[in-house]
């Protein structure tokens, strides 16, 4: 049986893990916000324009499944590679300004539309999650479906964010790590 959820229960996993990512995001100097730290392939701007990409998928899913429509996004049709490499190349031209306002924007909206679900639409086939996108649930309920969009997501992405501000850090402890290596050495026999 499939762990059930309250609105609430969703609403606080919700704030908490995305009060974490935040933090971390919070913490990297502007210089390097789009820069990819050591290591990884994407820069912090792309990874904050990815989540909110699907903080905004879960919204218009939502929002649709209130009006009874059903949707139909490549994301769920392709898959979520596809998807994502999208995302990843429209965010190389945008703006941090505009990727962090969407990033707002688009978390303020998944809190409006979860706080407007019931436990039956988040835990049943009832109400609103009747119209959404079989491809999307997988035969998981709503909220499972959330959980794995949003506040199980953010987590994967923390550590680039703390990379991203610590790279200073580390770039120095490596030039410090370089100059003491070319130091010449006196061979002793």
């Amino acid at each position: 049986m499939p762990e059930t959820m309250t609105t609430s229960e969703i609403l606080m996993r919700l704030r908490e893990a995305r009060d974490v990512f935040d933090a971390r995001l919070a913490d990297i100097p502007g210089d390097r916000f789009d820069v990819a730290p050591v290591g990884y392939e994407h820069t912090p701007k792309e990874i904050v324009a990815h989540v909110a990409a699907y903080d905004s998928l879960i919204v218009e899913r939502l929002r649709e499944a209130r009006a009874g429509r059903t949707t139909a996004f490549d994301r769920d049709r392709e898959g979520w590679e596809a998807f994502n490499v999208r995302v990843w190349e429209q965010a190389k031209a945008m703006d941090e300004t505009d990727v962090r306002a969407q990033a707002t924007f688009a978390f303020a909206d998944l809190l409006t539309e979860v706080a407007g679900l019931t436990d039956a639409e988040l835990n049943e086939d009832a109400g609103a999650a009747q119209h959404i996108d079989s491809a999307w649930l997988e035969d998981r309920t709503l909220a499972k479906m959330i959980a794995i969009d949003s506040y199980e997501h953010y987590p994967m992405h923390v550590d680039l964010l703390r990379s991203a501000a610590h790279a200073e850090d580390v770039r120095g402890l490596c030039q410090a790590w370089c100059r003491a290596a070319r130091r010449p050495r006196l061979l002793t026999v």
